[in-house]
């Protein structure tokens, strides 16, 4: 009874965005503290709102957020309408100067909005977003290098160009979803593999970079066997005998 009740009960919500989704593409690690929950995404895209900053000492609140400054923002945004949705509760600004455009992050993309996940982690709406300024030219029928699927035929929010080589086009989508496996150390042109240019133009243009491990060397650190520990012969023949043999592997 008890864990038919308990499957019944709707996830827990972030108290900035409103959703419960986790996933990678939408607001990422949602955490818990003293009841409050929070995506972690929308806690360091929300820094124009007053009172919200990492003032709490490591592993107090939600990293660094306290739960009471928290609570106080989200009150605060209680009456601030997305831009996109229309809804209330958007704790995202748009930091152009006498722009008054706010919404919740996972509405971002819906709009070509972006929100910049290094430095002072800033936001703009579609009409202020950072644009790519790369002088170059498709050849004829151009597919997204990662994908094979047809990009449109000009930079815009959804279609993206490397600054290095000016060859590899993609989708934002696919980019996104190569940085989230090759994590900041490997992240690089799927064409030219340069980093020096293509990584800062991407954290500019709002692509998320984690700085993690590549996907690849996380599942062979996974796939590795497990050393066995033990000799389990009947009669040991170490010379130092079973349990030497143990303590050098």
């Amino acid at each position: 009874m008890l864990s038919s009740m308990a499957a019944a009960l709707p996830p827990p919500e972030c108290v900035l965005c409103h959703r419960s989704d986790t996933s990678l593409d939408g607001c990422g690690l949602m955490l818990k503290v003293d009841g409050i929950c929070a995506h972690v995404h929308c806690l360091v895209s929300s820094p124009r709102l007053p009172g919200l900053y990492q003032r709490g000492a490591e592993g107090e609140g939600i990293f660094g957020f306290l739960c009471a400054d928290i609570r106080r923002v989200a009150g605060r945004a209680a009456r601030k309408r997305c831009c996109v949705c229309r809804k209330k509760g958007a704790t995202v600004a748009c930091w152009q100067k006498r722009c008054s455009r706010r919404f919740h992050l996972p509405c971002s993309s819906q709009r070509g909005c972006i929100s910049q996940f290094f430095g002072d982690y800033s936001s703009f709406c579609w009409e202020h977003r950072p644009q790519q300024s790369v002088e170059t030219l498709q050849e004829g029928h151009t597919t997204c290098i990662i994908c094979m699927e047809v990009v449109e035929d000009s930079l815009s929010y959804t279609t993206m160009v490397c600054p290095s080589c000016k060859h590899a086009w993609f989708h934002r989508a696919c980019i996104q979803g190569q940085a989230y496996r090759a994590g900041l150390g490997q992240f690089a042109c799927p064409h030219c593999r340069d980093q020096e240019r293509f990584v800062p133009e991407m954290l500019q243009m709002g692509i998320r970079v984690p700085n993690i491990k590549p996907a690849w060397e996380q599942e062979e650190e996974l796939a590795l066997p497990q050393l066995h520990g033990r000799c389990d012969a009947r009669q040991c023949l170490y010379r130092g005998g079973r349990e030497q043999w143990e303590e050098e592997g």
